[in-house]
């Protein structure tokens, strides 16, 4: 696989953990905020409240995977593009 194809695989699976961080950090500030915190603030988060089939610590594993993942290919795309980042800076 050549720099160009690694470069979009790289960016596409960005995007992709972008949006599923987002959304999942959505879905816990706004579907199912602690109690006193998000978008209901003071809302009650009822144990067990589920949002499209998947409950709190699961929103809270997937947000966590996703961004690591995302922290993970930022730093790839940095590494991919080094060359171009340490000749803008000279």
């Amino acid at each position: 696989m050549n720099r160009t194809a690694w470069n979009l695989l790289v960016d596409l699976i960005s995007f992709l953990a972008f949006f599923a961080s987002t959304a999942s950090g959505l879905v816990l500030w706004w579907a199912l905020p602690a109690p006193g915190s998000g978008f209901r603030r003071g809302g009650a988060a009822v144990a067990g409240e589920l949002f499209l089939g998947l409950s709190t610590p699961e929103w809270v594993a997937i947000h966590r995977i996703t961004s690591l993942i995302l922290a993970a290919l930022i730093l790839l795309h940095i590494a991919l593009h080094w060359n171009w980042i340490r000749k803008w800076v000279r």
